[in-house]
């Protein structure tokens, strides 16, 4: 099995070598390369391909946030796993909206760190679980004031089936949309078959016209 090749960005030279010598310790890994800086992450993500960019939050020159757009556009396959200080703050989700599959701690386990990177290769998204927890109350509270703005979705939807009716309708298959929204297939299954229900579709393609139809996509 081919070792996943690991980046390095970290402006403090003991945290570099810190995580250099915990990946060498290790047969699946490959440490290609390490930057001080987030503009020198940019340019080396471009010349050394890895597979996961262990990225520090702050570091002085470019922002984390404007280096991991840059290399999702540049390196669109590459991981990007975010060490932080702390979680208190909105760096957190705009980390993981730039592009970012992971968001932990610096003081995270060495095992927990293998397998976070081990993890943001094989589709899974490993968010430190205090962020995990905000995650899910500003889910709850967009969707509190989404009904409560507008009523239930058209069609009597739930907040969750019209997400998933959307990804179907942009092409995605189950395991896609179970990815992207961090549950199981089965569940997926599940919830379009509650869709197809409340539409009146049989399949994809009328659950496609349905959202066509009423305008819920241009």
């Amino acid at each position: 099995m081919a070792r996943l090749r690991v980046l390095v960005v970290d402006d403090t030279t003991l945290m570099r070598q810190g995580i250099k010598s915990l990946l060498e310790k290790r047969n699946n890994f490959e440490f290609v390369g390490e930057a001080s800086s987030a503009q020198e992450a940019t340019e080396l993500a471009m010349s050394l391909a890895p597979d996961v960019i262990l990225l520090d939050q702050d570091m002085p020159g470019l922002d984390s946030i404007e280096a991991i757009k840059l290399i999702k556009a540049r390196q669109p396959k590459a991981e990007i796993i975010v060490l932080a200080e702390d979680a208190d703050d909105e760096k957190p989700f705009r980390t993981l909206e730039a592009g970012a599959t992971g968001y932990v701690l610096k003081d995270i386990n060495p095992d927990n760190l293998a397998r976070a990177i081990e993890g943001v290769c094989n589709g899974r998204t490993l968010i430190h679980p205090h962020v995990a927890r905000q995650l899910v109350e500003r889910f709850r509270a967009l969707a509190r004031e989404k009904n409560g703005r507008d009523g239930m979705h058209l069609g009597g939807l739930t907040t969750r089936e019209l997400e998933i009716l959307l990804e179907m309708a942009k092409g995605a298959t189950d395991r896609e949309i179970a990815r992207k929204i961090f549950v199981s297939t089965t569940t997926v299954k599940s919830h379009i078959r509650s869709i197809f229900r409340k539409i009146g579709a049989r399949n994809r393609t009328q659950a496609v016209v349905y959202v066509l139809k009423n305008r819920l996509i241009r």
